[in-house]
């Protein structure tokens, strides 16, 4: 958009109470900025699908400023309005979102009754409970003007309230109220009348106090709510039908109080807070409001003292936010009658009802924080408070996020600085949300997102080696929970533009942890069936990445155990710092102590550890070695124990540990003098049937057909392991490999044999041809009982090349395939050559999974001969490089000529 233009209309839209709707028409605008208006309708029009523009129709058809408009508290939701009266009626568009606490303690409330209200033919009956003066008669006047807001209800619509405790004693006269009479229903009845239901037909019938009600009066107006059909009192014969919302208020248990028929159709049964119970914040803003209103009704500044606000913040006063707003009216009143013809009235402690002076003695006792005193402004608009405290500091780091990704661009600062800042910025506020954990209502939808945060974390931790931590359980949780999945900064026009760019940056320069926060947030989306925001893995991947996370999927553990006060603690530590990680636990044992207490010890560990990836016990006599015998049932994974430890021995273990090895090989490699021994232990107990999966390229593809072969078969092979496996390691040491030691392997499902003799191997070509399913399906029909047909039918569709692709972690997959697609077709051209099926799907899998590794800073192993095959074969690998030149192009990758070796391979067989 143009610069001019946009300036003039922030300006104008800044001050838009001084001019008429003409002046924001595109001729006027042209005038006043002077360019012809064909070109300034042209800029608008630009600014309109940009988002930094909102059009008005009607005749001019006028255009405001987004920004602008945010400023005054116009937080737009369309590019388009039919009048200024829809844009500005922010009032009623949002009369839910107005009231106190709707993003806070009344969340949940405010969520339900929006559920009810929206609900088709009628919406839902809603019962409001709490104690009496808790805002149940203002909520259900927000109900009713929320529902005209949303065009459910006719503005005229009628909303009546009617207090059942009026005739709780007398059934016929209640009966009357609601339902109506007929002349001579009962003495006195010399006329026909209209109830109130009738009177309420299309509107909202709010009914107070509605545990007054008689079993007898519950019972008609459940037939009525069933129906939608009564009968006036005094003559059956006649059938009226009404349409009617109905509100209910209560200050009783609910299931104490009404009739179980009754409840059974009450769907929607919200409890407001008490006055005591809201957050500090809220009761602020509660007081702020009772006291402009009151600074509004007496045309005078209100000056209120510290103390009085201190004693109103944290008075436990019977009546509720009723009794405060009542408190607030005298207090104005007193100062008003002293002070009729000062400007300003000040409002201090002694002006407080004579009723509440022993409360206000109590209180005095009590340190009363020094809080600044607050000034009132008559004549000002009540405070509108749509956000939480919490949602306001997300909102601001996420603008403060934008400002800084600027300067980056501008290069005045760092992109490492850049991350740094972001971190400091979100850890902290992850621990402030962590310290006020005040969500612990069992019910609440908050208390469900932990168990599924705390579930996920888990399910990482099996998957991904990810450490599982009660901290970032209720971190986690709070963040979500306080965002109520919102677009947090959906008004900021400059955020769209900058939310792509750092995604690009995060997932290139924090790839470890963006790729954690992408799978937690997929898990936690699947299993509440709840898309999350962008700004969510964002925001989640700076936290991931403060936690300095790095993955640990089988990580062998290790524990040095030895007697002494410190004699463990002190090798393991020195061996930690040397070898810049830790790797080592310690365990300093009395002299005395008995083998039960060293075998409860290691248990212990074993439980709250995975070890699945084996257990090195360095010990430093040999009389601990008895514990190999003790925990063979009881290990998860081959435990190795090497006694007489020493320094030079914990770091020979902790640099082969570091080199990845399996305990199999380190077992071989580690260095024995003469009187040290060692013993590998597998666990004793029935083999656990498994299925490998492997890759000729890494592990990437083996864990993408993990996953798909454990969604094929998790509802029919409960005890079926699935593991990724180094393709390599499998095809040099063959059986001597960890997984034949602790598993019964059944078979091998990969991208290249690792030509393992007594397993069978299953291509995964075959698969997705179909040729080696029914193969698949044989293998474990002798261990499992399944049904054939389903199993076959489930895997054609998931080793379909979509779902393979999907798995990707950071681009857009149907784009990528595309692009792939098209690159090996060219290929054929380019050789000559036509391609199978399976070779193709091949490649596309390869192909895509290289491009994100490539992207993800990942390389291939070293080739010692890539030199002498270029000789041989450099031709056609030109013709590939050729080919993928608009991939290159597209992701701004350069494709080694070890990427191109492998896909040339692959071509050939």
């Amino acid at each position: 958009m143009n610069e001019k233009v946009e300036k003039y209309l922030i300006d104008l839209t800044r001050n838009y109470g001084k001019y008429a709707s003409e002046n924001f028409s595109a001729a006027a605008i042209s005038k006043n900025v002077g360019l012809n208006r064909s070109t300034t309708s042209s800029y608008l029009n630009q600014g309109l699908k940009e988002g930094l523009v909102v059009k008005v129709k009607g005749y001019p058809v006028s255009f405001l400023h987004v920004k602008a408009l945010a400023e005054i508290g116009i937080i737009v939701k369309s590019t388009e309005y039919d009048s200024w009266e829809d844009l500005f009626t922010l009032e009623k568009q949002n009369a839910l979102e107005q009231v106190i606490g709707a993003k806070g303690s009344l969340k949940e409330v405010v969520d339900q009754v929006k559920t009810a209200v929206l609900y088709p033919n009628n919406g839902l009956p809603i019962l409001l409970s709490g104690s009496s003066g808790s805002g149940k008669t203002f909520l259900a006047e927000k109900i009713h003007e929320y529902a005209v807001s949303e065009k459910i209800i006719q503005k005229e619509a009628p909303f009546i309230a009617y207090n059942c405790a009026q005739y709780f004693n007398n059934p016929e006269l209640l009966s009357s109220a609601l339902f109506g009479h007929v002349k001579g229903a009962f003495t006195g009845a010399e006329k026909d009348h209209i109830g109130l239901i009738e009177k309420a037909d299309n509107g909202v019938l709010f009914l107070d106090e509605v545990h007054r009600l008689s079993d007898e009066g519950q019972e008609k107006l459940f037939t009525f709510m069933d129906t939608g059909e009564f009968s006036p009192m005094g003559d059956n014969a006649i059938k009226k039908k009404a349409k009617v919302r109905l509100i209910f208020a209560t200050t009783e248990n609910v299931y104490q109080t009404f009739l179980p028929t009754f409840i059974r159709r009450l769907p929607v049964i919200v409890t407001l807070p008490n006055y005591e119970q809201r957050p500090q914040s809220e009761r602020m803003q509660l007081i702020d409001t009772f006291f402009i209103n009151e600074a509004n009704i007496l045309s005078k500044r209100v000056d209120v003292s510290y103390q009085l606000v201190d004693f109103l913040l944290n008075s436990d006063l019977e009546g509720n936010v009723g009794k405060i707003k009542n408190i607030v009216k005298y207090v104005c009143g007193s100062a008003y009658a002293k002070n009729q013809n000062s400007p300003a009235i000040r409002v201090r402690l002694k002006d407080l009802p004579h009723e509440n002076t022993l409360r206000l003695k109590e209180q005095l006792k009590k340190t009363i924080k020094a809080l600044p005193d607050r000034q009132y402004l008559p004549h000002t608009k009540n405070q509108v408070f749509l956000e939480s405290t919490e949602a306001k500091q997300i909102r601001q780091l996420f603008e403060k996020m934008v400002q800084l990704y600027q300067k980056v661009e501008d290069q005045e600062i760092a992109i490492k600085d850049f991350i740094e800042n972001m971190v400091n910025r979100v850890n902290n506020l992850m621990d402030e949300f962590m310290f006020k954990d005040n969500y612990a209502k069992e019910e609440s939808f908050y208390s469900v997102l932990t168990y599924q945060i705390r579930e996920t974390f888990d399910w990482m931790h099996d998957n991904y080696g990810f450490d599982q931590d009660g901290n970032r359980v209720i971190a986690l949780a709070q963040y979500l929970y306080r965002k109520n999945n919102t677009d947090t900064i959906a008004e900021n026009h400059e955020w769209h533009t900058t939310k792509r760019k750092l995604l690009h940056l995060i997932s290139s320069s924090m790839d470890t942890s963006y790729w954690y926060a992408k799978k937690a947030l997929g898990h936690i989306s699947r299993q509440l069936d709840q898309d999350f925001k962008e700004e969510d893995l964002i925001f989640i991947s700076f936290y991931f990445h403060g936690l300095q996370i790095t993955p640990q999927e089988k990580e062998i553990k290790s524990i040095i155990l030895a007697h002494g006060y410190t004699t463990a603690s002190s090798m393991a530590n020195v061996g930690n710092r040397m070898l810049h990680q830790n790797i080592f636990h310690a365990y300093d044992m009395p002299i005395n102590i008995t083998l039960d207490k060293v075998e409860e010890q290691v248990i212990r560990f074993i439980n709250d550890y995975h070890t699945d990836a084996g257990l090195i016990l360095l010990v430093d006599m040999g009389s601990l070695n008895q514990l190999g015998t003790r925990l063979e049932d009881k290990i998860r994974g081959p435990l190795l124990i090497i006694d007489y430890v020493s320094t030079p021995l914990v770091l020979e273990i902790g640099h082969l540990i570091q080199s990845q090895l399996s305990i199999s090989e380190i077992s071989q490699k580690v260095d024995i003098e003469n009187k040290v021994q060692k013993q590998l232990i597998l666990p004793k107990k029935e083999k656990k049937q498994a299925i490998l999966t492997c890759c000729y390229t890494g592990m990437g593809s083996a864990i993408q057909i993990q996953e798909i072969l454990e969604h094929c078969l998790e509802d029919y092979c409960d005890e079926l392991a699935i593991i990724p496996y180094d393709y390599h390691k499998l095809e040099k040491n063959k059986l001597y490999e960890d997984p034949f030691q602790m598993y019964e392997v059944l078979m091998i499902v990969g991208t290249e044999d690792p030509k393992i003799q007594q397993i069978p191997y299953i291509g995964l070509d075959h698969l997705i041809n179909g040729q080696d399913i029914e193969k698949f399906v044989t293998i474990l029909q002798d261990y499992f009982d399944i049904s054939d047909k389903e199993l076959k039918e489930q895997l054609m569709f998931s080793f379909s090349i979509n779902k393979i692709i999907e798995s990707l972690t950071i681009l857009d997959a149907t784009k990528l395939l595309r692009l792939v697609q098209s690159a090996i077709s060219d290929v054929e051209i380019n050789l000559d050559i036509t391609l199978s099926n399976s070779k193709l799907f091949l490649l596309y899998l390869h192909c895509c999974c290289m491009i994100e590794r490539i992207l993800r800073k990942e390389s291939v192993d070293q080739q010692e001969d890539i030199d002498a095959y270029m000789m041989q074969a450099g031709m056609e690998m030109e013709q590939i490089h050729r080919a993928f030149r608009s991939v290159e192009n597209e992701y701004t990758i350069k494709i080694s000529d070890l990427e191109l070796r492998l896909i040339h391979e692959i071509i050939n067989g």
